[in-house]
């Protein structure tokens, strides 16, 4: 976790202005989800730059490992959920993209997906992923390959289109979209919990004269490792120059994390 009150104060020193000056928590809001979600695309990058390393036998071991340490620090996002509960589907032909084919189950993706990893029919079926409608054309009509209860296949769009159908519990277990978390403890939930109702934000009192001081139970922390937070406060040091054509902040964005 990182404490945007933290991220606020070093951006707000770089910029050499205080809280009257250009980096307002306005402004300073207003980048943070695309701050957020730059750098959390950068944790898949980074996986698969482990993952060529393992794959040509460079890779370090142990504790040492980058793969290790790639799956460490994703398992934070991996959500188990179940996006049906025993219930009876209707059947359909998915929009006229198969023809012939009418026996599916059509399930709305969860809320905040990012990537998915697996789904499974009850305890123990596992579903095939299939993300071309080609392919699964080819799938669903052909004598050998076409799906049963046993070997199911789902086809990923804008919804979950599982084949045949089926009135059985539906898992997915997915990486979730990075939100924000706690920066103090409020009513059940404890300091650094995961608040998937909002992204990151900085919330401040204002106490007269232009003084402002930040406001921990308003504030939403960043949902990132807190070894990001270097690259979060460069992120945003990049944006706020661009936008303030402040060379002196790009350049500060610009060079390489220490």
């Amino acid at each position: 976790m990182i404490s945007v009150i933290e991220v606020f104060n070093n951006v707000r020193d770089i910029a050499n202005k205080d809280q009257r000056g250009f980096i307002t928590p306005e402004m300073f809001n207003s980048m943070l989800p695309t701050v957020q979600n730059s750098l959390f695309k950068r944790l898949y990058d980074y996986a698969v730059e482990a993952r060529t390393l393992r794959a040509r036998n460079i890779d370090l071991q142990g504790a040492d490992s980058m793969l290790l340490r790639a799956k460490d620090l994703l398992s934070e996002y991996i959500v188990s959920e179940a996006i049906q509960t025993a219930a009876t589907t209707t059947t359909e032909d998915p929009e006229g993209r198969v023809t012939g084919f009418t026996d599916v189950t059509q399930l709305d993706k969860p809320e905040h997906l990012n990537k998915l990893i697996s789904v499974t029919i009850g305890e123990k079926t596992q579903v095939d992923l299939v993300y071309n409608t080609e392919n699964i054309s080819r799938i669903l009509n052909s004598n050998l390959s076409a799906p049963t209860d046993s070997y199911p296949v789902a086809l990923i769009s804008t919804k979950i289109e599982i084949f045949p159908a089926t009135t059985d519990d539906v898992y997915c277990v997915y990486y979730r979209n990075p939100r924000s978390r706690y920066e103090s403890d409020l009513g059940d939930f404890k300091r650094g919990d995961v608040d998937m109702t909002t992204t990151p934000f900085y919330s401040a009192n204002s106490v007269g004269n232009g003084i402002v001081i930040p406001n921990p139970l308003a504030c939403r922390n960043f949902d990132l490792p807190a070894e990001l937070q270097k690259e979060v406060v460069k992120e945003i040091c990049t944006m706020m120059g661009v936008a303030l054509r402040d060379p002196l902040i790009v350049n500060y964005g610009s060079q390489p994390t220490s």
